[in-house]
């Protein structure tokens, strides 16, 4: 098992996080309860899979990708309904899908290679 600071995929869930936490911290009141708490459960979920799917033998290991992969894409679309009622900038949102296709294309490159293990 790699120590989790020394993996990429890692490393950019867990900036994305810290990212998120600061964004949500500036949502109205009336969604930083409701959607802002869903957005940041889910990057916890995200980076947590993560973590446990590199602590598990090769063999174990798509299961809990697939988990991290599937967290990911539920995040995601809370973002984009984030933007899409303004709660989110068109500055920030162009960061956020940086940040998401760069953390899917790593999702799935690690899923395709345990699928082979």
């Amino acid at each position: 098992m790699s120590k989790p600071d020394d993996l990429p995929l890692y490393l950019a869930v867990y900036k994305l996080t810290k990212y998120l936490y600061l964004l949500v911290k500036n949502f109205p009141k009336s969604y930083k309860y409701t959607l802002g708490q869903a957005i940041l459960d889910l990057a916890w979920e995200t980076l947590d899979s993560t973590i446990l799917a590199n602590s598990l033998p090769n063999k174990q290991k798509p299961e809990f990708i697939r988990h991290a992969s599937t967290s990911f894409d539920k995040l995601k679309i809370r973002l984009r309904l984030a933007h899409e009622i303004q709660i989110i900038s068109d500055r920030k949102q162009a960061y956020l899908m940086e940040k998401n296709e760069e953390i899917g294309k790593m999702l799935a490159g690690w899923l395709k290679w345990a699928e082979k293990t």
